[in-house]
Parts: C-alpha cells; structure tokens; sequence
C-alpha cells in the first residue's frame, strides 16, 4: 500500500513538471511571434524616418494593420549624426530600435 502511493506520488510530480514545461514552451511561442511584429512595427518607423530625412519630403506615416503600433518614435540631429529611436507593440510585447545615420 505504501509503495503505491510512493510511485504515484511520483508519477504526479513527474506529470506535474511535465505539464509546466509544455506550458512555458506555448507561451514562448506565442511570444515570439508578438515579439517578431513589434520589432517589424519599430523598424518600419525607422525607415520612414530615414526616407523623410534622406528624401526631404513630406510622406504618410506608416499604418500598421495586423494589431501592431507604433507607440513612441523621435529622430534627434547630434554631431553624430540622425539618432532615429522607435518602439513597435504588438500584443503586450514591446521591441525598440535605435539607429544612428
């Protein structure tokens, strides 16, 4: 009688792991899919700022049509050079993107 309740035991806990690690690996792959459109969101924010600066013209911003957006951009002219900053969402996954040109 104990025996059985030792192996089990011990079946549970081992299903118990088991079933966190497959949790923990869906929601990675959510996640990387979330990640992989802000990160788009953030880049395409860029290059339209890299166009405006490098075309001098006035160009819409870019629409976002697959649940993402563009949540901040700035570009700040330094000795350095154009520093273009932008964060893309998608989901509640954040990515940002800083450029120096």
């Amino acid at each position: 009688m104990l025996i059985t309740l030792l192996i089990l035991s011990a079946a549970f806990l081992i299903a118990m792991a088991l079933g966190g690690l497959v949790l923990y690996e869906l929601k990675s792959s959510i996640y990387t899919g979330e990640s992989t459109k802000a990160y788009y969101a953030a880049e395409s924010a860029v290059e339209w700022e890299l166009f405006q600066h490098i075309k001098s013209g006035e160009n819409d911003f870019p629409i976002m049509n697959n649940d993402t957006s563009i949540e901040s951009y700035s570009a700040v002219t330094t000795t350095e050079g154009l520093t273009i900053t932008a964060v893309g969402k998608s989901g509640v996954t954040y990515r940002a993107l800083q450029v120096t040109y």
